[in-house]
Parts: C-alpha cells; sequence; structure tokens
C-alpha cells in the first residue's frame, strides 16, 4: 500500500509538471466539494490564478419530484465560489513580479441549475435562500434537542437590466451576508417568474450541505491571494 501511494504521488507530480510551465490545473477532493485550482501565465504578461471551490447538492433534493419543469432534473445543481487574482506586468524585461504590481482580486458565489432558460432584461427571477443554522452543542439536552427554525434570507431578484440564462447566475445575497458561514445546509428556491398572473410560475429547489463546502471556502480564502500569484508567477515565469 505504501508502494502504491508513493506511485501515485510520483504521477500526481508528473501529470501537473508535464503541462506547460506557464499553465497549472489541478483538482484537489475535500469531502463532498471539489476545489479547482487553475493558473495561467501569457506571453503578453497576464497571470491569472482562480480557485474555484464547487459542491453538488444531494440527490436528496430530488425527492417527490417537487421540481415543476422536468428539465430541472436532467442535472443536480451545484453551488460555486470563486476567487480570482489578476496580475499585469506591463514591463516585460522586468525579471520577477512582486506585491507593487496591479493586482485584481474578484470574489462571488454563484449557482448553477442545469436549466436551460435565457432570460430578457424585463424578465425578472426569485431567488430566497434558506438556511438551516449550525447546532449548538450546549442547546443538544434542551427540549427542542438542539434543533433551530430555518433561518430566511430576503428575497432578491436576478435578471434586472439585462439579460441573463438562468443556467447559472450569481447568488449577490450570499456575497453581501454570511449566511454559510454560520450554517449545516442551504437551500434555494428559484422562481421564475416572480410574479405572473397569466402563466404558471415555475420552482425549482435546491439543498446544498455545508460541511465540506466550507472547508472548501477556507482553503481557497487562504491560498487566493496576491502572495500566492507573485510566488507562482516567480516559479513558473
Amino acid at each position: 500500500m505504501k508502494f502504491i501511494n508513493t506511485l501515485l504521488s510520483a504521477l500526481l507530480v508528473f501529470t501537473i509538471s508535464s503541462v506547460a510551465a506557464a499553465e497549472e490545473v489541478a483538482t484537489m477532493n475535500l469531502g463532498n466539494a471539489e476545489v479547482i485550482h487553475d493558473y495561467h501565465l501569457t506571453e503578453t504578461g497576464v497571470a491569472t490564478l482562480t480557485l474555484n471551490a464547487v459542491v453538488t447538492e444531494t440527490n436528496n433534493s430530488l425527492r417527490g419530484l417537487k421540481n415543476t419543469d422536468r428539465r430541472r432534473l436532467s442535472k443536480l445543481g451545484q453551488l460555486i465560489y470563486q476567487c480570482k487574482l489578476m496580475l499585469y506586468q506591463p514591463d516585460k524585461n522586468k525579471l520577477a513580479a512582486d506585491l507593487k504590481d496591479p493586482i485584481l482580486i474578484s470574489k462571488n458565489f454563484s449557482l448553477f441549475t442545469g436549466v436551460d432558460v435565457p432570460l430578457a432584461a424585463d424578465e425578472l427571477v426569485g431567488v430566497r435562500a434558506q438556511v438551516l443554522p449550525t447546532v449548538d452543542d450546549a442547546s443538544l439536552f434542551t427540549p427542542t434537542l438542539g434543533s433551530k427554525q430555518k433561518q430566511d434570507a430576503v428575497w432578491e431578484t436576478v435578471g434586472e437590466d439585462a439579460a441573463v440564462n438562468l443556467r447559472q447566475f450569481d447568488v449577490n445575497v450570499l456575497n453581501e451576508t454570511d449566511l454559510i458561514k454560520t450554517s449545516e445546509s442551504i437551500d434555494f428556491t428559484i422562481r421564475f417568474p416572480v410574479f405572473q398572473l397569466k402563466k404558471p410560475v415555475n420552482q425549482w429547489i435546491y439543498n446544498f450541505n455545508l460541511k465540506d463546502f466550507k472547508r472548501a471556502l477556507t482553503y481557497i480564502d487562504e491560498n487566493c491571494t496576491p502572495v500566492k500569484l507573485v510566488d507562482l508567477i516567480n516559479r513558473n515565469g
């Protein structure tokens, strides 16, 4: 077994090192969550480091066919957290990158639905995030056995003033709150259209266990930093 582990480690190193020196893509599993590490350095002096944390909803979320549109059932949804760094070195004669170079940072949460519905700028989708708070061990021996009511985030709308596709969209309520950090799981309810009297409203519900996803978020926040990007550039440039 020890020999096999050593061989697998050697193969992994070979796989990554066999990629072009200025390009690295690697995947790491943290329980049910996945972290995708993507690094690129172009000849124009632009370097990008992108880390994605991905968790797929559980099969239990499809119980009872509670989603009214069968297109939803063709693929499980995914909750995605992305951190992206971009550095530009205008001076091509500069031998090494440093933290004084301009670095752009973007972080956002998005939801992949698997429902391919293009929306016009005047078509709105309602999104509600509902979380199950982390159980407090001290309350396990109370009459409620540690149970808590789910907490609702305010409804937000997607598609205002811009055409989008329901297949994947940013979930701004997660960017603006700490719902995930204090939760065991999260449910998303997607309603389209939000208000409609003449046509039926389609509704999709997605459930994600956050235990491993939170570990992936911590890993990304610790490794998606300007220091890491500069180090990658200097090692692979």
